[in-house]
């Protein structure tokens, strides 16, 4: 029987409905082998998944998903077998953290000028102990009736452009591959499919990039013989994943996207080198 893996999945540590642990169960009931848990700039919940692994028998692999800009464009470069006690890793990570922090306080002032009042208290608490993010403002306007959803509350006060946007403290690519080198991990462009800027690869790859993610939910057939072949062409390693973020989050669903073990074989070959 075939072995499948998921190396791009997120937390309650980030943007995810799923704690750590129920990340990992889901994991082992689909009967997935092996996962990485990469949540939004944070690496607090590696630790407890990794535990987790170890006692139902599933290959954890630490990772992280870093936040970056170019050319006006987000992008976000994927992170595995990095150590997240590395020095240089908690550092950018707590600068991250705080001004994270200042951009939700930016937000929830900008929100009460216009008559929308909502407490940054309530966000902090909507957050917990996930990094602090649009996602939680958006829970906290839904909760006190201002908007009808997620997406309404984006679309109506926090998306690019909306009243109520902040634009936040981000690395660029390069930046963020020489965090995840500076911690021993390989990197990889996360979900090239939404960039719709295949011209941006060749830079990262010089940058110091080491894989694309060629298998994402938003990849059709043509994608992922596409991302693959240009794999192959510079060089790079394949990864993939389901970008879960929990159930009733579309169609980023763990188990839907079949990544074949031999990705991850791939990457440790290129460890060992």
């Amino acid at each position: 029987m075939a072995s499948y893996i998921d190396l791009h999945l997120h937390s309650t540590q980030s943007d995810g409905t799923f704690s750590p642990m129920q990340v990992v169960q889901r994991a082992a009931k689909l009967g997935v082998s092996a996962i990485s848990l990469t949540d939004h700039d944070s690496v607090a919940g590696v630790q407890e998944a990794q535990n987790v692994g170890q006692n139902i028998g599933v290959e954890v692999i630490p990772g992280i998903e870093l936040s970056a800009q170019e050319a006006g464009i987000d992008i976000h470069i994927l992170g595995y077998f990095i150590d997240p006690a590395n020095s240089d890793l908690l550092a950018y990570l707590q600068k991250f953290q705080d001004a994270r922090r200042n951009r939700a306080e930016k937000i929830v002032a900008r929100l009460n000028r216009l008559g929308v009042r909502i407490t940054m208290a309530h966000v902090l608490h909507k957050a917990g102990d996930a990094t602090i993010g649009r996602p939680h403002v958006a829970d906290v306007l839904v909760e006190e009736g201002f908007v009808f959803s997620h997406d309404h509350a984006f679309q109506k006060y926090l998306g690019y452009g909306k009243p109520a946007y902040q634009p936040k403290f981000v690395l660029t690519p390069s930046e963020a591959v020489e965090v995840i080198h500076a911690a021993g991990g390989l990197t990889s462009l996360a979900h090239p499919i939404l960039y719709r800027r295949d011209a941006l690869i060749p830079d990262l790859i010089k940058q110091g990039l080491d894989g694309i993610e060629v298998m994402h939910v938003k990849h059709d057939r043509a994608d992922v013989r596409r991302y693959s072949d240009m794999a192959k062409h510079y060089g790079l390693l394949s990864t993939g994943g389901s970008d879960c973020h929990g159930d009733g989050r579309g169609q980023a669903v763990m188990g839907t996207v079949r990544v074949p073990s031999a990705f991850l074989d791939a990457m440790k070959e290129k460890l060992a080198q």
